[in-house]
């Protein structure tokens, strides 16, 4: 088919008609004249000048909103303009394709085009602060049928390139998308091989059976090997029909699944049509109310995740009732067989992080350990392995050369299926990556702190058997563990290394009851940075560590001490001022020593919890670079051991270090 001409099929209203076959007829360029409605942009600066050259729709929002009921590309287009504030929609509706990106340049994605109303144009938000991102509120001419084979597009011919998104799915419908997906992963990446294979059966899964309407049971497995589905989900409060001690017998037999929850029946269609045998549900194979039982199960959590055929994964599910599997999913408007129009997705990584899966506690395990998922989002589904993370729409994301969180995490996982191989070093700095988007996220249960991360310890441990895990640090690396502090933001979205007194500084809190020694990170509740992942000079040497909990791995409450020597001394707190947002204090030797005078005074201290209190204090040198230092602040108990209360950055440091005396200290 010609890419410079297309035949409509379906019935448009005439503005669409003929946006649309212009811009096959323009091969989607940039043109030196148009036909009328098109408006080309003047020499002269005007606030719509970036919009670049305009096709000019309907007058306004309501007329757009008439021709949605009969025109498909009107009703692509009101779904998505009907979601801003009617202050956006005021003047004439445009549809843009040729805006500028700013260092990018004019936009030369085929098919890809803005839409906006005139007298709002100034106001519109671009929704990400990634260059080169495509902004909100775009749409896309795309393909609906698969390529030829051996076809090679090239980027920019979008249109041909991105398939379009169903605006249905059906649990019929999954094995085919997935098929290609699973395909490409295991004959071509070298990181995913094996994936996908029988593995040893977790304790207890549910029997799916085959036929579409086949009774689901309690499976309790005898060692053998097969292949079975995880599920990766929000409990969102209590979960209806979970297995207890009282019905774990009788669901041997059969379970009835219409007193079960959604997204379980989701997931055992998800699992039934892609021909997986088994399924593990947590609610369902773990016996709720057995202390024992969950205590066991949740000790295998690393090979439950990391032995799975697939996890499905919830994403947008924010409790068990919701389900995931959603009959209308997003507008797709048909211009015929090969093309239609849909709405641009946003970007992948700013969607993942406000999925309600990506902000619970246990979560993030799952996702760590699963060699593959399955993830359902609201408007589309997505693959990802140890090697590469695809969207239904065409998009592929490595994580490179991208500075987000959800970026970060995709490259761990990258790095660590790559780092299991032997002889290959496993850097510390990726854990402490890993706790900095762990402590955003929330548990129900308080006491799951250190369990929920439990099983990405596991995965960590498999290329240094030898190592020691204790109360979420690493013995061979703590005096770089111990380096933790309240996350800051010098602004929002954007994380620098250097507190100032104004910086936004994580709120931090006290579990009621105490379930780690205070200088573990899980001692508190809030966001964290683990500072080891930037600095360097390290002065301080760690003696030992000693932990009394049984079962560390798992244990919900660790008790323990780090002896460590280093430059020691005294000092007095000084809080900030009294103002909101105000967090930052400073250290002097003495109380009645000006904060003013440099050559007594550390700058940079950021109390855990207490941050408006004056008092007496210890601290630690822990680490030296030129003249910043960084120290841990200390509360000296009666029997003579510290508790840690919070840390120090100081920078351009002009205090005599001969201040500070070379002791043997243990914390607690």
């Amino acid at each position: 088919m010609s890419s410079t001409a297309t035949i409509i099929t379906e019935s448009l209203c005439r503005f669409c008609h003929q946006f649309v076959d212009n811009l096959f007829s323009f091969n989607f360029l940039k043109q030196e004249t148009y036909p009328t409605p098109w408006q080309p942009v003047g020499s002269e600066w005007t606030p719509e000048k970036a919009w670049g050259d305009v096709f000019h729709h309907y007058e306004t929002f309501d007329d757009l909103s008439k021709s949605a009921e009969t025109c498909e590309v009107c009703s692509v287009l009101h779904a998505d303009l009907a979601q801003m504030s009617a202050d956006l929609r005021q003047g004439w509706l445009g549809l843009y394709p040729f805006w500028s990106t700013g260092r990018m340049g004019m936009n030369k994605l085929k098919g890809h085009f803005r839409a906006g109303f005139r007298d709002s144009l100034g106001e519109m938000p671009w929704g990400s602060s990634k260059i080169g991102s495509i902004p909100l509120h775009s749409f896309r001419v795309c393909r609906r049928v698969p390529l030829k084979e051996g076809e090679i597009v090239e980027y920019a011919d979008a249109h041909r390139r991105l398939p379009a998104v169903s605006s249905t799915l059906q649990p019929s419908d999954i094995p085919q998308e997935v098929a290609s997906w699973e395909r490409e992963c295991s004959e071509t990446h070298k990181n995913c091989a094996g994936l996908g294979s029988s593995s040893e059966l977790p304790t207890r899964v549910i029997d799916v059976g085959k036929a579409e309407n086949a009774h689901i049971r309690l499976y309790e497995s005898r060692g053998e090997k097969a292949q079975y589905a995880t599920l990766s989900h929000c409990w969102g409060g209590a979960i209806p029909s979970v297995t207890i001690q009282a019905n774990k017998a009788a669901r041997t037999d059969i379970i009835n699944i219409d007193e079960l929850p959604q997204n379980f029946k989701d997931a055992i269609q998800v699992t039934r049509a892609l021909g997986i045998p088994y399924i593990w549900i947590d609610a369902l194979c773990i016996i709720q109310d057995s202390k024992e039982d969950w205590d066991r199960e949740a000790s295998k959590m690393f090979s439950v995740y990391a032995g799975a055929s697939l996890t499905i994964s919830a994403l947008d599910a924010t409790a068990s009732t919701e389900g995931f599997l959603k009959p209308n999913r997003v507008p797709l408007a048909i211009i015929n067989d090969e093309y239609g129009v849909q709405k641009v997705f946003p970007d992948i990584n700013e969607y993942l992080v406000r999925c309600p899966l990506t902000t619970r506690g246990w979560c993030m395990q799952e996702r760590l350990l699963a060699p593959r998922l399955l993830h359902f989002g609201k408007e589309q589904i997505f693959w990802e392995c140890r090697t590469d993370f695809i969207c239904e729409d065409g998009r592929r994301i490595t994580g490179d050369s991208d500075g987000h969180v959800m970026a970060e995490f995709l490259r761990i996982r990258r790095s660590l299926g790559i780092s299991a191989d032997p002889g290959t070093d496993l850097f510390w700095c990726y854990w402490y990556q890993l706790l900095g988007e762990y402590t955003t996220r929330k548990l129900t249960v308080p006491t799951d702190k250190l369990p929920a991360v439990a099983g990405a310890a596991a995965l960590f441990r498999t290329p240094r058997p030898d190592s020691t895990y204790v109360a979420g640090l690493w013995k061979e690396d703590i005096v770089r563990g111990l380096l933790w502090c309240a996350h800051y933001d010098h602004m929002p979205g954007r994380r620098v290394w250097g507190i100032s007194t104004t910086d936004r500084i994580s709120v931090l809190t006290k579990p009621a009851k105490k379930r780690a020694p205070s200088w573990s990170w899980a001692s508190v509740d809030g966001q964290l940075d683990f500072w080891a992942r930037k600095i360097g000079g390290f002065v301080v040497e760690a003696l030992g560590v000693t932990m009394d909990a049984e079962r560390e791995g798992i244990a919900s409450v660790a008790s323990g001490i780090v002896k460590l020597r280093g430059l020691v001394t005294r000092m007095y707190y000084h809080p900030p001022p009294d103002k909101p947002g105000l967090d930052v204090g400073a250290l002097t030797f003495k109380r009645i020593d000006s904060p003013e005078d440099e050559s007594v005074t550390l700058n940079g201290c950021v109390m855990d919890v207490d941050r408006r209190s004056p008092r007496f204090c210890w601290a630690i040198v822990m680490a030296q670079s030129m003249n910043d230092w960084y120290l841990l602040i200390l509360h000296k108990q009666n029997d003579g051991k510290f508790q840690r209360i919070g840390m120090s950055t100081s920078k351009s440091v002009k205090v005599d270090p001969g201040r500070f005396e070379t002791k043997e200290i243990e914390i607690v």
